[in-house]
Parts: structure tokens; C-alpha cells; sequence
């Protein structure tokens, strides 16, 4: 491989609106890729028997390790723990595909599009790229590193919201929300860790069938939604039949009691993105949070990906 024949690869980020934790469990989820993803080049390296890792984002050099080849002992790294979980993903590859070959000498470098504690999909992305590159099954390999649902490895490679239930194909939805103007999502500031919130909930929480049923049909009835009071009532029954499987107040009634409108947890609840739905205008949404300390703040077509 040599600078002519650099391999480029590209992944979508993703949110979770519907699902969360149950989806691990087989409920249908309402699953958003965004228009913020992470690049990957592959091109042949300098130093023999060596792979070169770069990984950059928006504020530059965020993560670099050296691993030797073939093995992937980690040589040298700016963050111990990220390199095993690369060295993991890699050994992970070639028990997948025993004969994939890296060559004995490669520069890799990765370029996220979105701050890395936002939980966009820093990880997610990097497996499908991964993936495709090495001729893996995408969400295989995330199981077996990530133990996730994989609904974020179907966001890397749709092109608009998917329904998404744990080992069945995707499905297309339409969300052309008429009330989209009215939807944000802000940054809460605390970043948490799929790996281990996955795995604690798997291990301390029992989910019925009913209960995985009654999520799954609220994530059809949110894709319905035509106005904007029905779809404040209907993410408020998601909140608390949530609430209530976690043993955790929402989101809402801890921190924003007081706000005009309605607030979701996304993802893994007291981290990553807030979804809300307002009838504020836009700037008494962003002053109301602004206050609060959550500056970062998207509106729904500023984030959402609907390239169908």
C-alpha cells in the first residue's frame, strides 16, 4: 500500500431517541444518525513491523499509540486504556477474519467531526470503519468489544432515522416532523461510558416482556407524532416508564422542573444529549439552558441526518 492507494472510510454518529437500555433487550428503537462522523485513512507506514495511530478531532492530536505488528503490542500511547481497547478491537478483527492482513507497516489515521465527549459515536463509528475496512461484520465485532444493542453501528451506515431492534435488519422511517423547529438537543456535560453502562445494566436490571413491548410501541408512536403537544405527551410516558425501570427521578423533575416544555434523556440517562420540545421560542430555549450552564445546544435540523 503506498500514498496513491490510501483507503478512506467515513461513519455517521448517532443518538438514540427511543429505547434506551430496553433496546438492549429487544425493544423496537427509534435510532438518529447525525451529520457529525468520523473519517479513517489506512495508507502503508515508515516504520516496519510498526502500525502508526493518529486520532484527531475538531480541537486537534486527541489520542496517538504505536503498536507492533503483528501482535498489537502497544508500544508506546498517550492513553493506556484507549490502546487496549484499539489492541482488543484489532486481535477481535483477526478472530473474525483469520486471514485479513495488515501488511507490516501502516498509518492510520482517524478524524472525528464532533467534540469526543459528546457520545456522538467516537467508538461506534471507528468499529464500522474498522469493519469495512477489514471485511468484518460491523455489528459482530461490536458485540463482541462493546456488548452494545448495535443500534449505533446501523447509524454509521444509514442515511436517515432508522426503527432498530437488536439483530434484525434496519428499518427506514420518515420523521418529517412538522414541529421540528421546536426540537433541540443539549449537551448535559457528563459523557458516559457505554462499555460500562451496558454492562451494569445487563447484570442488575430484569425487563419483561410487556415492558419491552409497551417501549417498543411508544417508539411508533413518537415516529407519528404530527403535532407537537402529542409528541410532549408521548416522550413524557417514555421518561417515565424508564424512570421507573431504573429506579431514577427523569431528567426533568431533577433539573428542569421549572422549564416550559418537556425534556428527554437520550442514551444512557444522566449523560450524553437532552432532547426538548418547546413551544419557546428558540432563544428562550438557548437562554433557559444557557443558564443552567449547558451552552451547547443543536436544533433538530442542525443535527439530525435525512439524506433519503
Amino acid at each position: 500500500m503506498n500514498a496513491t492507494n490510501t483507503q478512506t472510510f467515513y461513519a455517521h454518529g448517532k443518538l438514540l431517541l427511543t429505547g434506551e437500555y430496553v433496546v438492549l433487550h429487544g425493544a423496537k428503537a427509534l435510532a438518529l444518525p447525525v451529520k457529525y462522523g468520523q473519517w479513517m485513512t489506512v495508507s502503508e507506514g515508515t516504520e516496519k513491523n510498526m502500525l502508526n495511530w493518529k486520532a484527531f478531532s475538531p480541537e486537534g492530536l486527541w489520542f496517538w499509540c504505536k503498536l507492533q505488528l503483528p501482535d498489537y503490542t502497544i508500544l508506546e500511547s498517550s492513553d493506556n486504556d484507549k490502546a487496549l481497547v484499539l489492541q482488543d478491537i484489532f486481535r477481535t478483527i483477526h478472530q473474525l477474519n483469520p486471514v485479513f492482513q495488515t501488511g507490516s507497516s501502516l498509518e492510520i489515521q482517524t478524524r472525528i467531526e464532533f467534540n469526543s465527549a459528546w457520545g456522538l459515536g467516537s467508538s461506534s463509528t471507528l468499529v464500522a470503519n474498522l469493519a469495512a475496512w477489514a471485511g468484518v461484520d460491523a455489528f459482530k465485532l461490536n458485540e463482541l468489544i462493546f456488548r452494545g444493542s448495535g443500534f449505533d453501528i446501523a447509524c454509521a451506515m444509514a442515511d436517515g432515522p432508522i426503527f432498530y431492534q437488536k439483530n434484525q435488519a434496519p428499518e427506514p422511517v420518515d420523521l418529517e416532523y412538522p414541529f421540528s423547529d421546536r426540537l433541540y438537543f443539549v449537551y448535559s456535560g457528563a459523557k458516559k461510558s457505554t462499555r460500562s453502562e451496558v454492562g451494569r445494566f445487563l447484570i442488575e436490571k430484569v425487563v419483561h416482556q410487556n415492558e419491552v413491548d409497551q417501549i417498543s410501541q411508544l417508539a411508533g408512536q413518537i415516529s407519528r407524532a404530527k403535532y407537537l403537544p402529542d409528541f410532549q405527551r408521548i416522550i413524557t410516558e417514555h421518561e417515565k416508564m424508564v424512570s421507573g425501570l431504573l429506579g431514577i427521578p427523569t431528567v426533568k423533575s431533577t433539573y428542569f422542573a421549572d422549564f416550559d416544555g418537556e425534556v428527554k434523556s437520550l442514551g444512557a440517562w444522566g449523560g450524553d444529549f437532552y432532547l426538548v420540545a418547546s413551544q419557546l421560542g428558540e432563544t428562550e430555549v438557548r437562554n433557559y439552558f444557557n443558564t443552567k450552564g449547558l451552552k451547547t445546544i443543536f436544533s433538530w435540523n442542525e443535527l439530525i441526518l435525512n439524506e433519503r
